[in-house]
């Protein structure tokens, strides 16, 4: 698999229309990518609605976005909460975050940075060097964690992966 096939067939851009969103640009589908810009402040609540657009789409998808140091505590707190809020759902479509730092020196603080806050949610996380490993990689992700999905589809990996009931 290599980057052009993140690129929609026809029939594939007509059967999922992702929405035109501030936070997540979802132009080339199953890549959707968090425009860092767009987050500000007390994003948490908007990302969250944005967040629900996506895995409504029912269609595996990864995130790719550039580490962004500056986050508020409650929007940190908010988000994770959030992540771990819905791990069923994301586990079935999210087939993983990728994080772009390209200071070698600070990948292993992004890495437990961001393990700590999807370490519930059952999506991989993985730290690259820049948008075209990124890219490169997205396929990998979704072939795999779908493979993998499948292998746990049997009756231990339905008990395993299924929400509690409220």
């Amino acid at each position: 698999m290599i980057a052009s096939d993140l690129t929609p067939t026809s029939a594939t851009a007509t059967a999922i229309q992702p929405p035109d969103q501030p936070m997540h640009d979802a132009s080339r589908f199953p890549l959707v990518r968090l425009r860092r810009r767009a987050v500000k402040p007390g994003y948490a609540f908007a990302w969250r609605v944005e967040m629900q657009r996506l895995l409504a789409l029912k269609t595996p998808f990864v995130i790719v976005s550039e580490h962004g140091a500056v986050e508020t505590i409650d929007d940190t707190r908010l988000r994770t909460a959030w992540l771990r809020s819905q791990s069923a759902t994301l586990y079935a479509y999210c087939r993983g975050f990728i994080v772009i730092e390209p200071r070698i020196e600070a990948r292993a603080t992004t890495r437990e940075a961001w393990r700590i806050v999807t370490q519930d949610s059952g999506v991989r996380t993985v730290v690259v060097s820049s948008m075209r490993v990124a890219v490169d990689l997205a396929p990998v992700l979704l072939k795999h964690s779908a493979a993998e999905q499948r292998e746990a589809a049997g009756p231990a990996g339905r008990r395993a992966h299924r929400a509690a009931p409220l």
